[in-house]
């Protein structure tokens, strides 16, 4: 049997034992000094309680560690919100210790920490991105905040929207990690998230090609009116079904960014709210194993607090975010059945496509000696409409199954119940 990391010997150099199955726990006051902690904590960071105690959090950094990351961190809880992210630390006698932190604040002030032992894919890619961004930081003497913006770019540059979006997603891998890790089933919650995120994933590569498509049908109108000057007088049909084209044009324009593109719109929403909601409910999950674990430690094992005082600060701030995962999932359920609708709409709109398709074809007819311009654009209206009614179908087959896997998903709720007038709102 393998030997548990708490009985391990501890090397003289490299890595800290840690095991999967164990979790640290911390207690902070608003400037991050340390006011409790449980043993795990104490015995990978080798520092003595009288070390730790009344230290600031950073007694532990790692110089590994971009400055920027930090910069991101504190900016999201001094503003009482919940974050997570990679962290390498150091022991106080040299060996490093990586951790995936959840860190949230507290009623009353303060801040509580869980972390759990990293081992997913994305780990490994994130240690070598640190490793990139410490060296731009130090060669181009890049403040804090300019290296956050360089994490935040990057990030999008890997498909993130956001640091939110990177943290809901890392969270997820890692608890999916570490059940594989410790023999476990993964919950079917946990999967149901995995597939509505993927879903969302898949729809908004479609949308993107759509928005893609949509740009490209704007100039079709300006060429009509170009042939039009050319095959009749002015105000002729040729000119009239630009005209008429170029105003459904301007209405695909504005559902696209009413609906897609705009920071407010159904999607973007969806989007958030899918994000959010995996986000709160991994956040739940870790602070719950979390005390499971106090459960099976000795009083004299926390310093710094009561265990069952400590033990019901995590269940007060699983409980928050278990309900507003739930809550965000009502805010799924919500723009879900917009957009949906919408793209409905969108689909009836593009039908009209056929009837402009169809005059283009008479006029053809009427310009035998000239029809080719014409019937070039013919050609590309059929294009656009097959694309675009196929893109449609597909967002619109996804959106379906993200609705009913969020009504599915819902905990304490009926599907199908009165949804929130709007977004839920907090400080997390």
């Amino acid at each position: 049997m393998t030997e548990p990391q708490s009985q391990a010997q501890r090397p003289t150099t490299g890595e800290a034992p840690f095991g999967f199955d164990e979790i640290f726990f911390s207690r902070t006051d608003e400037r991050g000094v340390i006011q409790a902690g449980n043993q795990i904590f104490q015995r990978v960071s080798a520092h003595p309680w009288s070390k730790l105690i009344g230290a600031p959090h950073k007694v532990i950094r790692h110089p590994d560690m971009p400055k920027g990351f930090f910069h991101l961190f504190w900016e999201r809880l001094k503003a009482e919100r919940l974050v997570s992210g990679y962290v390498k630390n150091r022991a106080a006698d040299g060996l490093y210790y990586w951790v995936y932190a959840v860190v949230s604040p507290m009623p009353g002030g303060g801040y509580i920490s869980v972390r759990i032992k990293p081992s997913s894919e994305l780990f490994d890619h994130c240690a070598q991105e640190y490793a990139r961004i410490l060296k731009l930081e130090q060669e181009q003497g890049l403040t804090p905040a300019e290296s956050a913006d360089l994490i935040v770019k990057r990030l999008n540059e890997l498909g993130y929207t956001n640091f939110e979006h990177f943290m809901a997603s890392s969270l997820a891998q890692e608890l999916a990690a570490r059940d594989v890790k410790l023999g476990r089933k993964a919950s079917e919650r946990a999967r149901s998230f995995a597939d509505v995120a993927t879903a969302v994933r898949e729809a908004r590569a479609h949308t993107d090609a759509l928005c893609e498509t949509f740009s490209a049908i704007e100039a079709v109108p300006h060429n009509m009116r170009i042939l039009a000057s050319r095959l009749e007088a002015s105000g002729g049909p040729i000119a009239a079904i630009s005209s008429n084209y170029g105003s459904m044009s301007k209405e695909i324009s504005d559902w696209v960014d009413k609906f897609i593109l705009g920071k407010d719109s159904a999607f973007s929403s969806l989007r958030h709210a899918v994000s959010r909601s995996r986000m709160l409910s991994a956040t739940a999950r870790v602070m719950e194993e979390a005390q499971v674990q106090f459960d099976s430690e000795a009083d004299d094992m926390l310093e710094g607090g009561d265990r069952l005082a400590e033990k019901d600060r995590l269940h007060e701030v699983s409980q928050k975010y278990r309900k507003l995962s739930d809550e965000y999932l009502n805010t799924v359920e919500r723009e879900a059945t917009t957009f949906g609708r919408a793209v409905g709409d969108m689909k009836r709109l593009i039908a009209g496509l056929s009837t402009t398709r169809m005059m283009c074809k008479i006029e053809s007819a009427r310009l035998p000696d000239h029809n080719e311009s014409l019937m070039a654009i013919i050609d590309q209206l059929d294009r656009f409409q097959s694309e675009l009614e196929d893109r449609l179908d597909k967002i619109g087959a996804i959106t379906s199954a993200v609705l009913k896997a969020a009504r599915s998903l819902e905990v304490g709720g009926v599907a199908g119940a009165p949804q929130p007038a709007s977004a839920p709102t907090e400080a997390a």
